[in-house]
């Protein structure tokens, strides 16, 4: 781990490169400016940390100064093979399974000061040995090239491989876990699992977009206790074609990442997206575009298989025991021929299906639909996004008021 030097955004930002125990590199980057704070809110001294998209990485200076005028310490994370942590010679967003981000975010918490956080639901690991869209066939997970190099080929798995057999007793597990809930709910006896409390720690909250926000929230459900609550800023938690297009596409996508993992997909990216926002064309944001390209990084089937299991899990219910604000835009465009009706709506995501799909990430979740929403509501055009700010404020500063929880926590109706 180096030393915090100033970042790419200028002397108000800072960065730090971490060093993964893969021999990977993520980078995290804070806020180190004098933007005028707001009136004290229950806010004040919490941790925020962000996860970027796919194909994306962290340049977002506004979202960053408004969450320090709101008092909150304010992070972001460059996954490996993303932004400031690409090296020449990477794949960029190279990822085998989505657990694998799992070290990355321990890197950051720490260099954070936060205290280090086990994981407690190995049943939701699954990802790494793991199922696609409801299949119990298991996927490849490619070569070395996992890693983020180039390769044209995976092998096989091993069916006595160790990873294989830790999945099984995982999923043994999860069954045990389901029919005990199922019996209790039949006996009437409430299940009541409260997050384990981490005393004299500052709150933590996790803030991710798109994949990013698939990551935390599959994260958070193996790390009960570790974060106060999660906002997701229009979440990848479900294939654009719906769980039914999955279902048929993902064991496609397993073959694929069985034998030949990192040969790239059929570009589908018409480029839309790069056109809403950017300077350079009808948008107004100024990045990198190494970084953040016109038409997004090559697709490979070894990533897409992770992404369709993470999605898979969601689909079967994380049971999340924390706040969860969900922002998605009001609507989709998702034609392959360009017309304005794309500067005011989501053109990556079919957000209805997200939007229905966000039920289960557990029981405290709320829905905002920002209508006229980006597919980042926080590249939105200003007035949209100002919305996208007070509701995200409002609706973090009800989630963190520690006297409003007590007072409600044990309340009952009068006899």
């Amino acid at each position: 781990m180096t030393s915090w030097q100033q970042d790419v955004l200028g002397p108000n930002f800072e960065q730090l490169t971490l060093d993964l125990p893969t021999g990977s590199l993520a980078t995290l980057v804070r806020y180190v400016g004098d933007a005028s704070p707001s009136a004290a809110s229950t806010l004040a001294g919490a941790d925020i940390l962000y996860v970027h998209g796919w194909s994306d990485y962290f340049f977002q200076h506004e979202l960053a100064e408004f969450w320090h005028r709101a008092g909150v310490n304010f992070y972001a994370l460059d996954l490996h093979n993303y932004g400031r942590s690409l090296r020449p010679g990477l794949l960029p967003g190279q990822v085998t399974s989505l657990t694998e981000y799992d070290d990355d975010i321990a890197a950051a918490l720490m260099a954070m000061g936060r205290s280090v956080v086990t994981e407690a639901h190995p049943t939701l690991a699954g990802v790494k040995a793991g199922t696609g869209a409801g299949s119990e066939a298991e996927a490849g997970s490619g070569t070395e090239a996992g890693a983020g190099k180039g390769a044209d080929a995976g092998t096989p798995e091993d069916p006595e491989d160790p990873e294989q057999q830790s999945f099984e007793l995982a999923f043994l597990e999860e069954a045990r876990h389901r029919l005990s809930a199922a019996f209790d709910a039949l006996a009437g006896r409430e299940r009541i699992e409260e997050p384990a409390e981490r005393s004299g720690e500052r709150p933590l909250v996790l803030l991710g977009h798109s994949t990013g926000g698939l990551t935390l929230s599959l994260w958070a459900a193996r790390h009960p206790g570790a974060a106060a609550a999660v906002v997701l800023n229009s979440p990848w938690l479900e294939f654009q074609a719906s769980e039914v297009g999955r279902a048929m596409v993902a064991p496609l996508i397993q073959a694929r990442t069985r034998f030949r993992p990192m040969v790239p997909l059929p570009p589908i990216d018409p480029g839309f997206y790069t056109r809403a926002v950017s300077k350079r064309f009808e948008g107004e944001w100024e990045y990198e575009s190494q970084w953040r390209p016109d038409r997004g990084f090559p697709v490979t089937p070894s990533f897409l298989n992770a992404v369709f299991q993470g999605q898979a899990q969601v689909a079967r219910g994380l049971r999340l025991d924390i706040p969860v604000l969900v922002m998605l835009s009001d609507k989709s465009y998702l034609q392959p021929k360009w017309s304005s009706s794309a500067l005011a709506a989501d053109v990556v995501l079919n957000v209805d299906s997200v939007a229905k799909r966000a039920l289960d990430l557990g029981a405290q979740v709320t829905l905002h639909r920002i209508s006229g929403g980006f597919h980042d509501v926080f590249l939105s055009p200003r007035g949209i996004r100002d919305q996208a700010y007070a509701g995200m404020g409002r609706w973090l500063e009800a989630a963190l008021d520690m006297d409003a929880k007590k007072r409600w926590r044990d309340y009952s109706l009068p006899t």
